[in-house]
């Protein structure tokens, strides 16, 4: 959850990405800097979390992979919110 909250964070600070306008996602597009931030921060817990619970190694590994699959579900998923179902 602190991964997926904090790539969502710093989602809605991209200038290229084609946003939704609900309230949460307008605050954090208007709060750039401190959504970076926290974005930044939260994805370095959720990394430390990682490292504490499978070891260095693994906990990278683990991490980095879970990012991906954060990421590229975040990308897929956020343009079809934009999608109003009539």
């Amino acid at each position: 959850m602190v991964q997926i909250s904090s790539f969502y964070m710093l989602y809605n600070t991209s200038k290229r990405a084609v946003l939704r306008s609900d309230k949460l996602s307008l605050w954090l597009q208007r709060h750039e800097i401190f959504s970076t931030l926290i974005g930044l921060m939260l994805l370095s817990v959720s990394f430390i979390l990682f490292i504490v619970d499978l070891g260095f190694a693994a906990g990278l590994f683990a991490g980095f992979l879970s990012l991906m699959i954060t990421a590229s579900l975040t990308v897929v998923m956020a343009p079809l919110y934009l999608k109003k179902i009539k």
